[in-house]
């Protein structure tokens, strides 16, 4: 699949971070989302506007893995979000 550079947040979606994790909650369909660590971590870069770059080199340097690997992670989690409507890839 190919993936979009950026990514916006809908109005609809809140998110409560908490320690080493946060909380979506998309409050049109009421459903809750528990993200770990590592997706807690690119939430809040998604937040901050971050691109995908930028996200994956933010889990490299956070969580020492190699860029493949956090590209490959970022990109399950990216369409996860994208299909769960908590995440839209901006134009």
């Amino acid at each position: 699949m190919t993936h979009a550079t950026r990514y916006t947040v809908p109005e609809e979606v809140l998110a409560a971070h908490l320690e080493g994790e946060a909380v979506l909650l998309h409050m049109d369909t009421k459903d809750y989302y528990r993200l770990n660590a590592t997706a807690a971590c690119v939430w809040k870069g998604l937040e901050r506007g971050m691109d995908r770059d930028a996200l994956v080199e933010e889990l490299v340097t956070t969580f020492d893995v190699a860029p493949a690997t956090a590209s490959e992670a970022l990109d399950g989690l990216l369409d996860d979000l994208l299909r769960r409507r908590l995440l839209v890839a901006a134009e």
